[in-house]
């Protein structure tokens, strides 16, 4: 589920009336796409109040790393 806290309190318990974070509760399975964007965020601060909207995806797959073969010999 898509969260979001405003205002936003850092980790110093300061809270910032000008600033909202989004956030998904399943970050192991999913990620966030900013819509106006296309980029992906784990968590997402921004000046509120806020110009950008966010919506919970699946995280994308992790391509594999392919092994570095050797040149073969002729």
């Amino acid at each position: 589920m898509l969260k979001e806290q405003y205002p936003y309190i850092d980790d110093n318990g300061v809270e910032h009336n000008d600033l909202i974070k989004h956030w998904t509760d399943d970050p192991e399975h999913k990620t966030l796409l900013q819509v106006e964007t296309g980029a992906l965020y784990d968590e997402a601060i921004d000046l509120y109040p806020c110009s950008y909207t966010y919506q919970e995806i699946d995280k994308p797959e992790e391509p594999e790393e392919e092994e570095e073969s050797e040149p073969e010999e002729d």
